[in-house]
């Protein structure tokens, strides 16, 4: 046995010395490769510095004859300061040439080309000395001689050059030579590693093999020695890993909802020991653990707390159930969203105060309020004016899309005819396609289905194809024709926008909805653009209930198209705006810090029949309600001396300000109506800056029917969709009260339960509409109860409601009729008359 072990160690010694002297024989090998491949890659360089060299003499030399030939032609100076540079040039290429150049034929050569590049130096000179003496007899020869000389010059540096790449070739190939000697060097060398390799793991396994009996017995005991510590180590090897690389909060919570284990990060963040920690109820650190999931509130014990998102993941150990609780402190996050938030209400206000002078007085004067101008003046006016729409839209959607990333982004929806949003989108965007030289067709539906309509928001829809048309302006050729049409069928409407461009390429397709997304060629980002319109219009679309996308046009080209569900009952026309009583023109406070927007708010009020006054703070506006009245006010809620929302619950103190309808003009208008939330009773619409025009003839119109005291309608409803609709149908008769649950109604009965009517839907998240009809008749004044829901009812369920109506089957101008005789306690026309 030991003879053979001998033979074994001995066996491997010598394998290991011959590893080791192939190891320094291919280091030696590989360190002279290195050496001759940088000698070889300093020869190429050499070379290559010479020819660029020769090249660079040659365009000295063509530099000075062409400045010789150019004082020759235009009579000039004697000398000429550019050809002198260029021979200079020339002569410190041929000096570094001398001191490159190694091959003793090239030296020749360099000497050779040397003395004529010289004397054709002298003759150049000659040649503008004898043009300066007026010799023109001597000038020819001196020309022809110098002609001559250039061109010898010339066949003598092909020759350098193609001397010197002659040698470059000789190089390579030898390179390329012991290039293939290494290589057949290295496989050798390779291949008795690999034999010598071979026979150590023979010698090993011998080895191994014969000393496999006397450790059977060693390895059997390890075996029960591992498998005895197997749950320890793992139990350990658990903690550890917990302790040692886990950076969030840990909490191993046994079922009784005890701490048993916590990592160092658990204790620093609820500042305490990890022997403290251990042994206290979970709920006692986090008291939502176990009711709720997302993000808690952590406790700690010097009354500090701070957010987390919680994770908590269940497993059983020893048929006892415990929990891994991981938490994650959010408070980080949570600053950087209100630094966001902070940021974008900077740049609302920032931008959109002097946005909304710009582009109102513009407006303004393009309507002749400052009287006629002269059609110069007045296509700088639209000039100016397109621009700054073209501004306004930028501040928009990047607002925009921060609105639909926090999901505050808000709608407006109403009845609208499909046509007409289409015709009036084509009219609005046929100036900026008159820009690339664009124009817009538009193929009217016809038919029984032409005035077919869409429960939308105007001013979002008109955005989606302005989006839409711009682009398909700013990618069709010059004097090309973007065509726009409608498709209506039973349930939907589709607006198509077709151009007659390059076409979307095929890497751009799949990101074309994303946010910031643009195609990278040139001749597209060259259009400009912020690559937020298609994923802002994908968004409004999609809320709307409908879907957007393209296809490839027949012909060439890109057809866009998006949906909106179709509507079937028509809604009655809008009243116009109510004229002026008896008392005269009607009077509005404009609270303002700006002087330019509370100019521009007094202007539009002026045509809309109103006479305004001013006030630029908060102490001027209650000045001005203490010494007059007013039938409404615009307030801005950023003044300089108070809180425009301060005001506004100051306001609502007063006996004159209960009641007084107030219209919100200001940069931060969602934010403001964010923080209000249910106190902003009263505020007839927010309008963000820069101010549309048309809203502030709504919320004028709105204003004046404040004082009619609409009737208060409980609608218990958990479609939003649904109570928009009600809204709608019903416009200034009746305030609708929302409800989303039973548990959300009988909350807003016990607080106020002066109703003029309840509208109750029968299938909620929490039970049944129909158990509200109880409650209700026990109340001191029981309103009347219609029921608005998708099911059918028997009579036995009617008799015990005022009326009741199906979804999907009432037309708006039923629900409307219904909705007012209820009010007016009046039996519907057609309906039941039962009272609950």
């Amino acid at each position: 046995m030991a003879r053979r072990n001998a033979r074994i160690r001995l066996a491997i010694l010598g394998g290991a010395l011959s590893l080791l002297v192939l190891l320094g024989a291919g280091g030696a090998t590989a360190w002279w490769v290195i050496q001759d491949g940088v000698e070889q890659r300093a020869l190429v360089d050499r070379t290559h510095a010479m020819i660029e060299n020769l090249l660079e003499t040659e365009t000295s030399l063509i530099e000075a004859v062409t400045e010789r030939n150019l004082v020759l032609s235009t009579g000039g100076a004697q000398t000429s300061d550019a050809m002198e540079m260029a021979l200079e040039r020339g002569k410190r290429n041929l000096d570094q040439l001398d001191e490159m150049m190694q091959s003793p034929d090239q030296r020749v050569r360099l000497a050779t080309f040397t003395q004529g590049f010289t004397q054709l130096g002298q003759r150049l000179r000659a040649t503008l000395a004898a043009q300066e003496r007026g010799e023109a007899q001597e000038l020819m020869p001196l020309i022809r001689e110098a002609t001559r000389d250039r061109r010898a010059l010339f066949r003598l540096s092909t020759e350098m050059t193609a001397e010197e790449r002659r040698l470059l070739a000789l190089r390579a190939a030898a390179a390329q030579e012991t290039n293939g000697n290494v290589a057949w060097l290295f496989g050798g060398m390779l291949v008795v590693a690999l034999l010598i390799g071979g026979l150590g793991l023979w010698a090993l396994y011998r080895h191994l093999h014969g000393n496999a009996e006397r450790y059977a017995t060693l390895a059997a005991s390890e075996r029960q020695a591992q498998a005895a510590n197997a749950a320890l180590e793992e139990s350990q090897g658990r903690l550890q890993s917990i302790l040692d690389h886990a950076r969030d909060p840990i909490l191993v919570v046994e079922g009784d909802n005890t701490i048993s284990v916590v990592n160092q990060a658990a204790a620093e963040q609820f500042r305490m020991t990890v022997e403290a920690m251990i042994g206290q109820p979970v709920q006692a650190l986090v008291p939502a653990f176990g009711a709720r999931s997302g993000e808690v509130l952590g406790m700690r014990p010097d009354g500090s707390s701070f957010p987390a998102e919680i994770s908590i993941g269940q497993y059983v150990e020893q048929g006892r159930n415990a929990s891994v609780c991981v938490l994650r402190d959010v408070t980080e996050r949570r600053r950087l969203e209100q630094l966001k938030s902070e940021f974008v209400s900077t740049v609302s206000h920032e931008l959109r105060t002097p946005l909304t002078s710009i582009r109102a007085s513009l407006g303004l004067i393009a309507g002749g309020v400052a009287g006629e101008v002269s059609p110069e003046v007045r296509e700088l006016l639209d000039i100016a004016y397109n621009n700054s729409e073209r501004l306004v839209l930028l501040v928009n959607d990047i607002l925009d899309m921060e609105k639909i990333e926090s999901g505050r982004l808000e709608f407006r929806r109403e009845r609208l005819p499909a046509r007409r949003i289409l015709e009036q989108a084509v009219e609005a965007n046929r100036a900026y396609g008159a820009q690339f030289g664009v124009g817009f067709t538009l193929t009217p539906p016809v038919g029984p289905d032409a005035d077919a309509a869409v429960y939308a928001d105007a001013g979002r829809i008109q955005q989606v194809l302005a989006n839409l048309l711009s682009n398909a302006a700013k990618f069709s050729p010059r004097d090309g024709v973007v065509e726009v049409s409608l498709a209506i069928d039973a349930g939907n409407i589709t607006f198509h926008v077709r151009d007659h461009g390059k076409g979307i390429p095929a890497e751009f397709r799949d990101r074309i909805f994303q946010r910031f997304a643009q195609a990278d060629s040139s001749d597209v980002r060259q259009k400009g653009g912020t690559g937020l319109g298609l994923s802002i219009s994908k968004a409004i679309v999609e809320h709307h209930g409908g879907v957007v996308g393209f296809d490839d046009a027949e012909g060439g080209g890109t057809l866009f198209w998006f949906t909106l569900p179709r509507l079937a009952e028509r809604l009655p026309m809008q009243s116009p705006l109510p004229a002026a009583t008896g008392k005269g023109r009607r009077r509005a406070l404009i609270v303002e810090d700006d002087a330019d927007v509370a100019l521009l708010l007094s202007r539009m009020l002026g045509q809309h029949g109103w006479d305004s006054e001013v006030a630029r703070n908060a102490a001027e506006a209650f000045e001005s309600l203490d010494r007059a009245s007013f039938d409404a006010m615009t307030l801005d809620l950023m003044l300089p001396d108070e809180d425009g929302l301060s005001v506004f619950r100051r306001l609502r103190q007063r006996p004159d300000g209960k009641a007084l309808p107030v219209i919100v003009v200001s940069a931060i208008a969602d934010q403001g109506k964010v923080q209000l939330n249910g106190d902003a009773v009263g505020v007839v619409d927010w309008l963000d800056k820069p101010i549309d025009q048309l809203r502030l003839r709504e919320a004028l119109r709105q204003a004046l029917r404040t004082s009619d005291r609409p009737a208060r309608i409980l609608h218990v409803e958990d479609d939003h969709d649904i109570v928009r609709v009600v809204s709608a149908v019903m416009g200034d008769e009746a305030q609708i009260i929302p409800a989303r649950t039973l548990a959300e109604a009988r909350a807003t009965l016990a607080a106020d339960a002066n109703f003029a009517l309840v509208i109750v839907d029968v299938g909620l998240p929490d039970g049944s509409g129909l158990d509200l009809l109880g409650e209700l008749r026990h109340l001191p004044k029981p309103p009347p109860v219609l029921i608005f829901s998708a099911s059918d009812y028997d009579a036995g369920t009617a008799r015990h409601v005022a009326a009741s109506l199906v979804k999907s089957r009432t037309e708006n101008r039923e629900l409307h009729e219904t909705i007012r005789h209820l009010i007016e306690q009046l039996p519907p026309g057609g309906g039941p008359e039962a009272q609950p």
